[in-house]
């Protein structure tokens, strides 16, 4: 059994330590200022402690609160590079290799919008302004052939596209 002096020297140890801890959190000479809006990191000091952050903290969505400061990790919120758009571009051909004119060519969005346009006497397609670095599903429809769905994450202009129908 333990004895009564050890019980009363470990209780007052822990005390001690968990009011220099609270002491430690609870305050100071110190401004933490948003340093960081893109990746790369920062750092802000102040006082008696520096913080480095970056854009990927490990601690994103979490909350201390203590003494006179609230700290919340995570993102902070930025300005967001505008969308570039690109062009997807290409051909319609039949199962023989000729090519077919006035097929409906669509390209669906990720929100699941759909854009359509009709290939030219050539089978010739084309898309202005897709926004790029998103996956659309392609389709092709036409009164005589079939044509396999294409998905495709488009990150720069296309402009080989081809669907040729189904034997």
């Amino acid at each position: 059994m333990m004895d009564i002096k050890k019980i009363v020297a470990a209780v007052g140890l822990a005390t001690i330590l968990f009011s220099t801890l609270a002491v430690a959190q609870s305050g100071g000479q110190f401004t933490i200022t948003k340093s960081v809006i893109a990746g790369g990191g920062g750092q802000s000091s102040g006082g008696q402690f520096t913080i480095d952050g970056t854009i990927g903290q490990s601690i994103a969505g979490t909350s201390s609160t203590g003494g006179q400061f609230d700290l919340t990790g995570g993102f902070w919120g930025g300005v967001a590079a505008p969308a570039s758009s690109v062009t997807v571009s290409g051909r319609v051909l039949t199962p023989s290799g000729l090519f077919l004119r006035n097929a409906i060519v669509t390209m669906t969005d990720p929100s699941g919008v759909p854009m359509r346009v009709t290939t030219s006497s050539a089978g010739f397609f084309q898309f202005d302004n897709v926004t790029a670095n998103r996956t659309y599903i392609f389709g092709v429809s036409s009164k005589r052939y079939r044509f396999a769905a294409q998905i495709l994450l488009i990150s720069s202009s296309v402009t080989n596209m081809e669907f040729r129908g189904l034997e």
